[in-house]
């Protein structure tokens, strides 16, 4: 087995594989935190923890237990975190991160976008103005009134006053014009801001958290201008700097719009200063955790073991059955984590077959990883043998009479009255194609030198042609009895009674040399 220490310095990808991994890691926690999903999250994470602990120490039941709660935790995954689900799937769009814009605004009208909401600050009147980009946010609009209106600072300031019934709401501008007013915007719902933030201050930070949208937002208690995107506050101090961040965000060069934001998305994103000095102790909680998942599941996936693993046979047709010898056991080599291959018990590995396909005859199968039942996380790396070939023929029923068999003669002064076997006939199931062989069923050979008086004899029946028959069924006993009579011995009766003997004989290989022949009583006169 490959040490994991040994494996991480040997492959250089292994660095960015952590690397990436822990940078997952920190965006989730930045992406969620202060949110109700952020607790959900930890839990379901420490539920994955203790499953990989309880797997790599060889914890059957709990870690089987913990499998089956995970997954139907993934269900309520999908359910629970449906609304960040979106917001992921919008952020990582290729439009969303180089942010190419349907439009660009015009400087003129973020002039005038700034120069009202600093004199709305002065006048201590909320405002909140939203800018869509790459994202659309038509979906999460609620109400509004439709106003299609050239942008300009007294419209702005004539909305947002007291007295005005769209002053409550948010104003949307696409490129030069006023699209609408008084919209409601989806409240945030991160459990971590100041008590200073209001409601405007929440529906900013919400609808940025459902795309790329710009929002200004005009204190009314306080009257501070801020600027939110993607989740978070910035408070601007002047005018001017509310100008300069607009015409950042919403007015770039054309010529270099493209490779300004890209660049700007890796800056932002990746920038290395950045990434050092804020929030270090989750940075470094972050890659704490991707070391240990990498430990825990890459170098648990190089122990491996040989095992047995039973063939059930699944499926099979009815009225058939095998004719020949079948293989039981397939050798199977597994790999795993090490404790769960330390407490693997072979009868948690089986090969399923699947024979409601079987024809009669000849049938060859060729086993996969898909016909084999193993514990969760362990995989096979090599079966042994591959390929199966097994024979299968149709199970009949026939009857058959029993032809009693008797060699030697009788001894002088006795005299066979009759012969009869009970049952007279018996019924045998095996595969057709061995049936089909049978001749004759006879009882085994009665000497009759050794008979004194009548007997009845229990006996098993014998099959002829002689060969190792796959009977379905026991094969049943039968009784031969003989009826013997006592008469005088002279030379007169002696030769009638050797041809009563020869007749009988004679009577009975007759008999013998057909399975559907069926002597009864036999009397002698």
């Amino acid at each position: 087995m490959i040490n994991p220490i040994n494996l991480l310095f040997l492959q250089w990808q292994n660095y960015f594989d952590i690397l990436f991994v822990t940078v997952l890691i920190y965006s989730v926690y930045i992406w969620l935190r202060g949110t109700r999903a952020f607790h959900i999250l930890i839990g379901l994470g420490g539920l994955g923890m203790l499953y990989v602990l309880t797997s790599w120490s060889g914890l059957f039941l709990t870690s089987w237990l913990l499998q089956y709660l995970l997954g139907v935790t993934l269900l309520l995954i999908i359910v629970i975190f449906q609304p960040e689900i979106r917001q992921l799937l919008e952020k990582v769009s290729p439009l969303a991160i180089i942010k190419l814009k349907g439009g660009t605004v015009p400087r003129t009208v973020l002039s005038k976008v700034a120069g009202a909401s600093f004199s709305l600050a002065d006048e201590r009147v909320g405002a909140l103005i939203v800018f869509p980009r790459a994202t659309p946010i038509s979906d999460v609009l609620r109400d509004g009134i439709l106003l299609d209106s050239r942008a300009s600072e007294e419209l702005l300031i004539s909305i947002f006053q007291k007295t005005s019934p769209m002053h409550d709401g948010a104003v949307v501008i696409e490129k030069d014009r006023i699209v609408k007013a008084g919209c409601y915007l989806p409240m945030s719902t991160r459990e971590d801001l100041p008590p200073k933030y209001g409601t405007r201050h929440r529906a900013a930070l919400g609808v940025s958290e459902q795309g790329d949208p710009l929002c200004v937002v005009v204190s009314e208690e306080r009257g501070v201008v801020s600027v939110t995107q993607d989740g978070e506050i910035e408070t601007i101090t002047g005018e001017d700097q509310l100008r300069l961040r607009l015409e950042k965000s919403l007015s770039p060069n054309p010529v270099s719009s493209v490779q300004s934001t890209i660049r700007e998305t890796i800056e932002s994103r990746f920038n290395y200063q950045e990434f050092i000095r804020k929030n270090f102790l989750a940075k470094c909680l972050s890659t704490a955790l991707a070391c240990l998942l990498w430990f825990l599941l890459v170098g648990q996936q190089w122990s491996e073991t040989f095992t047995t693993a039973m063939l059930e046979y699944q499926n099979k047709p009815s009225g058939m059955d095998f004719t020949a010898e079948v293989v039981s056991e397939i050798q199977v080599r597994v790999r795993g984590p090490r404790g769960s291959i330390s407490s693997l018990d072979p009868d948690q590995v089986r090969v399923l077959l699947d024979l409601s396909e079987v024809q009669v005859g000849e049938n060859s199968f060729t086993i996969t990883e898909e016909n084999l039942s193993l514990p969760f996380g362990l995989e096979a790396t090599a079966i042994t043998p591959r390929t199966l070939t097994i024979q299968l023929d149709r199970i009949v029923s026939r009857q058959y009479t029993v032809t009693p068999a008797l060699v030697g003669s009788l001894s002088p002064g006795l005299r066979l009255a009759y012969i009869n076997v009970t049952p007279e006939r018996i019924e045998l199931s095996g595969p057709e194609k061995e049936m089909d062989q049978i001749e004759r069923v006879t009882t085994p050979p009665i000497d009759q030198s050794t008979l004194r008086q009548s007997a009845v004899i229990p006996c098993e029946v014998e099959v002829y042609p002689t060969f190792d028959y796959a009977f379905r069924s026991p094969i049943p006993e039968v009784s031969v009895s003989l009826s013997l009579i006592q008469e005088p011995v002279d030379s007169e009766e002696e030769q009638p009674v050797s041809s009563s003997a020869n007749r009988i004989q004679a009577f009975m290989d007759l008999a013998g040399s057909s399975p559907t022949l069926a002597p009864g009583p036999a009397e002698i006169p």
